[in-house]
Protein backbone atom coordinates (compact mmCIF):
# COMPACT_ATOMS: atom_id res chain seq x y z
CA UNK A 1 0.00 0.00 0.00
CA UNK A 2 1.53 3.16 -1.18
CA UNK A 3 1.68 6.61 1.08
CA UNK A 4 0.21 9.17 -0.59
CA UNK A 5 1.86 11.31 2.29
CA UNK A 6 5.02 11.63 0.03
CA UNK A 7 3.04 13.78 -2.20
CA UNK A 8 1.88 16.68 -0.91
CA UNK A 9 1.13 19.49 -3.08
CA UNK A 10 1.67 22.79 -1.62
CA UNK A 11 -1.27 25.02 -1.93
CA UNK A 12 -4.12 21.57 -1.94
CA UNK A 13 -5.19 22.04 1.29
CA UNK A 14 -9.17 21.24 1.79
CA UNK A 15 -9.55 22.35 -1.56
CA UNK A 16 -7.55 19.72 -2.92
CA UNK A 17 -8.94 17.31 -0.65
CA UNK A 18 -12.29 18.19 -2.03
CA UNK A 19 -10.90 17.93 -5.58
CA UNK A 20 -9.16 14.46 -5.08
CA UNK A 21 -12.30 12.71 -2.86
CA UNK A 22 -14.30 13.80 -6.57
CA UNK A 23 -11.33 11.61 -8.33
CA UNK A 24 -11.75 8.52 -5.64
CA UNK A 25 -15.67 8.32 -5.98
CA UNK A 26 -15.79 6.14 -9.49
CA UNK A 27 -19.37 6.00 -11.15
CA UNK A 28 -21.35 2.58 -10.58
CA UNK A 29 -21.28 0.93 -14.00
CA UNK A 30 -25.37 -0.29 -15.11
CA UNK A 31 -25.18 -3.58 -13.22
CA UNK A 32 -28.28 -5.29 -13.62
CA UNK A 33 -29.99 -4.53 -10.43
CA UNK A 34 -31.00 -6.99 -8.15
CA UNK A 35 -31.65 -9.52 -10.90
CA UNK A 36 -29.57 -12.52 -11.66
CA UNK A 37 -29.12 -13.39 -15.06
CA UNK A 38 -30.73 -16.79 -16.30
CA UNK A 39 -27.92 -19.95 -16.05
CA UNK A 40 -26.19 -19.61 -19.06
CA UNK A 41 -26.63 -16.15 -20.45
CA UNK A 42 -24.57 -13.11 -20.08
CA UNK A 43 -24.54 -9.36 -20.98
CA UNK A 44 -21.87 -6.92 -21.66
CA UNK A 45 -21.98 -3.15 -20.90
CA UNK A 46 -19.92 -0.39 -21.99
CA UNK A 47 -20.25 2.68 -20.26
CA UNK A 48 -18.80 5.93 -20.21
CA UNK A 49 -18.92 9.15 -18.10
CA UNK A 50 -17.57 12.66 -18.89
CA UNK A 51 -17.89 14.87 -15.61
CA UNK A 52 -16.75 18.66 -15.22
CA UNK A 53 -16.07 20.48 -12.23
CA UNK A 54 -15.55 24.05 -11.21
CA UNK A 55 -17.25 24.11 -7.94
CA UNK A 56 -17.19 22.69 -4.95
CA UNK A 57 -19.32 22.51 -1.79
CA UNK A 58 -18.04 23.72 1.57
CA UNK A 59 -18.52 21.98 5.08
CA UNK A 60 -21.84 23.75 5.83
CA UNK A 61 -22.64 22.65 2.21
CA UNK A 62 -22.85 26.32 0.55
CA UNK A 63 -21.40 26.86 -3.28
CA UNK A 64 -18.00 27.94 -3.91
CA UNK A 65 -15.52 28.36 -7.13
CA UNK A 66 -12.52 25.75 -6.85
CA UNK A 67 -9.93 24.61 -9.06
CA UNK A 68 -11.39 22.49 -11.90
CA UNK A 69 -11.30 19.63 -13.32
CA UNK A 70 -12.08 16.88 -15.81
CA UNK A 71 -12.55 13.38 -15.38
CA UNK A 72 -13.44 10.28 -17.95
CA UNK A 73 -13.90 6.72 -16.52
CA UNK A 74 -14.96 4.05 -19.82
CA UNK A 75 -15.87 0.88 -17.62
CA UNK A 76 -16.37 -2.45 -19.42
CA UNK A 77 -18.73 -4.77 -17.75
CA UNK A 78 -19.49 -8.55 -18.54
CA UNK A 79 -21.82 -10.54 -16.56
CA UNK A 80 -22.77 -14.27 -16.89
CA UNK A 81 -25.16 -16.50 -14.79
CA UNK A 82 -23.34 -19.11 -14.19
CA UNK A 83 -26.81 -20.45 -12.30
CA UNK A 84 -30.19 -18.87 -12.39
CA UNK A 85 -29.14 -17.94 -8.79
CA UNK A 86 -25.62 -16.79 -9.27
CA UNK A 87 -23.85 -13.78 -11.67
CA UNK A 88 -20.60 -13.44 -11.44
CA UNK A 89 -19.29 -10.07 -12.41
CA UNK A 90 -15.97 -8.62 -14.10
CA UNK A 91 -15.67 -4.43 -14.91
CA UNK A 92 -12.08 -3.21 -15.77
CA UNK A 93 -11.71 0.61 -16.14
CA UNK A 94 -9.54 3.06 -17.68
CA UNK A 95 -9.75 6.91 -16.61
CA UNK A 96 -8.82 10.23 -18.14
CA UNK A 97 -8.38 12.91 -15.18
CA UNK A 98 -6.96 16.38 -15.58
CA UNK A 99 -6.70 18.74 -12.51
CA UNK A 100 -6.65 22.80 -13.67
CA UNK A 101 -4.74 25.62 -12.17
CA UNK A 102 -2.70 26.73 -9.73
CA UNK A 103 -1.13 23.38 -9.88
CA UNK A 104 -1.72 21.08 -13.29
CA UNK A 105 -2.09 17.26 -12.92
CA UNK A 106 -2.78 14.66 -15.30
CA UNK A 107 -3.54 10.81 -15.23
CA UNK A 108 -4.14 8.97 -18.10
CA UNK A 109 -4.24 4.81 -17.64
CA UNK A 110 -6.49 2.18 -15.71
CA UNK A 111 -8.37 2.73 -13.14
CA UNK A 112 -10.20 -0.14 -10.58
CA UNK A 113 -10.69 -3.49 -12.02
CA UNK A 114 -13.56 -5.08 -10.44
CA UNK A 115 -14.43 -8.63 -9.74
CA UNK A 116 -17.06 -10.19 -7.54
CA UNK A 117 -21.13 -12.08 -7.97
CA UNK A 118 -24.34 -11.49 -7.08
CA UNK A 119 -26.67 -14.00 -5.61
CA UNK A 120 -30.44 -14.35 -5.54
CA UNK A 121 -31.56 -14.78 -2.36
CA UNK A 122 -35.50 -14.89 -2.79
CA UNK A 123 -37.65 -14.06 -5.99
CA UNK A 124 -41.59 -13.68 -5.97
CA UNK A 125 -44.50 -11.84 -7.86
CA UNK A 126 -42.22 -9.50 -9.45
CA UNK A 127 -39.82 -9.01 -5.77
CA UNK A 128 -36.54 -10.15 -5.71
CA UNK A 129 -33.73 -9.70 -2.83
CA UNK A 130 -30.20 -10.05 -3.67
CA UNK A 131 -26.66 -9.88 -2.39
CA UNK A 132 -23.65 -8.86 -3.92
CA UNK A 133 -19.67 -9.01 -2.93
CA UNK A 134 -17.42 -7.37 -5.34
CA UNK A 135 -13.75 -6.82 -4.85
CA UNK A 136 -11.77 -3.64 -6.23
CA UNK A 137 -8.00 -3.66 -7.01
CA UNK A 138 -6.64 -0.28 -8.32
CA UNK A 139 -4.40 0.39 -11.77
CA UNK A 140 -2.67 3.45 -11.18
CA UNK A 141 0.70 1.38 -10.43
CA UNK A 142 3.13 3.69 -8.99
CA UNK A 143 1.77 6.95 -10.58
CA UNK A 144 3.06 9.86 -9.06
CA UNK A 145 0.29 12.34 -10.69
CA UNK A 146 -1.90 14.07 -8.18
CA UNK A 147 -4.94 12.95 -10.50
CA UNK A 148 -4.57 9.69 -9.47
CA UNK A 149 -4.94 10.10 -5.72
CA UNK A 150 -7.84 8.09 -4.84
CA UNK A 151 -7.46 5.08 -7.60
CA UNK A 152 -4.74 3.87 -5.06
CA UNK A 153 -5.70 1.75 -2.83
CA UNK A 154 -8.26 -1.62 -2.89
CA UNK A 155 -11.66 -1.85 -1.65
CA UNK A 156 -14.60 -4.08 -0.82
CA UNK A 157 -17.89 -3.60 -1.93
CA UNK A 158 -20.54 -5.31 0.07
CA UNK A 159 -24.33 -4.52 -0.77
CA UNK A 160 -28.29 -5.88 -0.63
CA UNK A 161 -30.21 -5.16 -3.46
CA UNK A 162 -33.63 -5.31 -3.80
CA UNK A 163 -35.73 -5.10 -6.65
CA UNK A 164 -39.57 -4.79 -7.85
CA UNK A 165 -41.08 -5.03 -11.02
CA UNK A 166 -44.79 -3.75 -12.09
CA UNK A 167 -47.08 -1.98 -14.02
CA UNK A 168 -48.12 1.66 -13.15
CA UNK A 169 -50.97 3.55 -15.10
CA UNK A 170 -50.26 0.43 -17.66
CA UNK A 171 -46.93 0.81 -18.35
CA UNK A 172 -43.96 -1.76 -17.62
CA UNK A 173 -42.31 -0.29 -14.45
CA UNK A 174 -39.19 -1.30 -11.82
CA UNK A 175 -37.75 -0.30 -8.66
CA UNK A 176 -34.36 -1.07 -7.62
CA UNK A 177 -32.57 -0.22 -4.39
CA UNK A 178 -28.85 -0.97 -3.11
CA UNK A 179 -27.66 -0.47 0.29
CA UNK A 180 -23.94 -0.89 0.41
CA UNK A 181 -20.64 -0.78 2.71
CA UNK A 182 -17.72 0.32 0.71
CA UNK A 183 -14.85 -0.87 2.47
CA UNK A 184 -12.13 1.26 1.20
CA UNK A 185 -8.45 0.49 2.52
CA UNK A 186 -5.70 3.29 3.16
CA UNK A 187 -6.12 6.32 4.11
CA UNK A 188 -9.62 6.80 2.20
CA UNK A 189 -12.90 6.35 4.71
CA UNK A 190 -15.11 3.72 4.43
CA UNK A 191 -18.49 4.69 3.12
CA UNK A 192 -22.19 3.77 2.89
CA UNK A 193 -23.92 3.98 -0.11
CA UNK A 194 -27.67 4.26 -1.14
CA UNK A 195 -28.32 3.63 -4.81
CA UNK A 196 -32.11 3.75 -6.26
CA UNK A 197 -33.40 3.41 -9.63
CA UNK A 198 -36.75 4.00 -11.14
CA UNK A 199 -37.24 3.04 -14.49
CA UNK A 200 -40.90 3.39 -16.13
CA UNK A 201 -41.35 1.80 -20.28
CA UNK A 202 -42.88 4.52 -22.01
CA UNK A 203 -43.42 2.95 -25.14
CA UNK A 204 -42.18 -0.37 -26.64
CA UNK A 205 -38.62 0.33 -27.26
CA UNK A 206 -38.29 3.50 -24.88
CA UNK A 207 -37.36 3.68 -21.61
CA UNK A 208 -36.98 6.86 -18.76
CA UNK A 209 -34.49 6.30 -16.29
CA UNK A 210 -34.43 8.54 -12.79
CA UNK A 211 -31.61 7.35 -10.67
CA UNK A 212 -30.21 8.75 -7.31
CA UNK A 213 -26.41 7.82 -6.10
CA UNK A 214 -25.84 9.00 -2.20
CA UNK A 215 -22.29 8.35 -0.23
CA UNK A 216 -22.05 9.36 3.10
CA UNK A 217 -18.00 8.93 4.64
CA UNK A 218 -18.30 7.05 7.88
CA UNK A 219 -16.07 9.98 9.47
CA UNK A 220 -12.61 10.83 8.65
CA UNK A 221 -9.91 9.16 6.53
CA UNK A 222 -5.86 9.52 6.98
CA UNK A 223 -3.44 11.74 5.41
CA UNK A 224 -3.44 15.14 3.58
CA UNK A 225 -5.99 14.44 1.31
CA UNK A 226 -8.59 12.08 3.55
CA UNK A 227 -8.61 14.08 6.76
CA UNK A 228 -12.06 15.07 6.55
CA UNK A 229 -15.90 13.40 6.81
CA UNK A 230 -18.14 13.93 3.41
CA UNK A 231 -20.93 13.21 1.70
CA UNK A 232 -22.69 13.83 -2.01
CA UNK A 233 -25.67 13.22 -3.30
CA UNK A 234 -26.45 12.67 -7.46
CA UNK A 235 -29.44 12.83 -9.51
CA UNK A 236 -29.49 11.47 -13.21
CA UNK A 237 -32.02 11.27 -14.80
CA UNK A 238 -31.91 9.38 -18.81
CA UNK A 239 -33.74 7.03 -21.26
CA UNK A 240 -32.66 3.92 -22.57
CA UNK A 241 -33.63 2.40 -26.32
CA UNK A 242 -33.99 -1.03 -27.45
CA UNK A 243 -31.61 -1.41 -30.56
CA UNK A 244 -32.59 -4.91 -30.82
CA UNK A 245 -33.27 -7.76 -28.95
CA UNK A 246 -29.88 -8.11 -28.08
CA UNK A 247 -28.52 -4.26 -27.95
CA UNK A 248 -29.53 -1.52 -25.46
CA UNK A 249 -28.08 2.21 -25.83
CA UNK A 250 -28.80 4.50 -22.71
CA UNK A 251 -27.85 8.28 -22.66
CA UNK A 252 -28.05 10.22 -19.14
CA UNK A 253 -27.11 13.28 -17.41
CA UNK A 254 -25.90 13.52 -13.97
CA UNK A 255 -25.28 16.13 -11.80
CA UNK A 256 -24.67 16.59 -7.79
CA UNK A 257 -27.11 18.45 -6.67
CA UNK A 258 -26.17 18.53 -2.85
CA UNK A 259 -23.07 17.77 -0.80
CA UNK A 260 -20.68 18.44 1.88
CA UNK A 261 -16.97 18.56 1.67
CA UNK A 262 -17.36 17.85 -2.37
CA UNK A 263 -17.13 19.06 -5.84
CA UNK A 264 -20.36 19.70 -7.59
CA UNK A 265 -20.19 17.15 -11.00
CA UNK A 266 -21.71 18.18 -13.77
CA UNK A 267 -22.18 14.93 -16.88
CA UNK A 268 -23.14 13.08 -19.23
CA UNK A 269 -23.55 9.44 -19.34
CA UNK A 270 -23.19 7.42 -22.29
CA UNK A 271 -23.59 3.22 -22.18
CA UNK A 272 -24.68 -0.13 -24.58
CA UNK A 273 -25.69 -3.31 -23.00
CA UNK A 274 -25.18 -6.22 -25.21
CA UNK A 275 -27.10 -9.68 -23.94
CA UNK A 276 -25.79 -13.14 -25.39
Amino acid sequence: MRDIGARTIPGLGLLGLCLLLAVAIPARAAFAGAWTLRGGEGQSILQSTAVHSGSEFGPSSHLYDSRPYDKVEVTLVFEYGLTDWLTVIAAPQVLSISLGDPYPATYNGPGYMDAGARVRLWQQDGLVVSTQVVGRLPGTGNSSSAAAVGYDDPELDLRLLAGWSFTLWGRPTYVDAQLAQRLRFGDPPDELHLDLTLGVRLAERWQVLAQSFNVMSEGAGAGPYFDVSYEYYKFQLGAAYDWSAAMTVQAAFVRTWLARNAPEENGLVLSALYRF
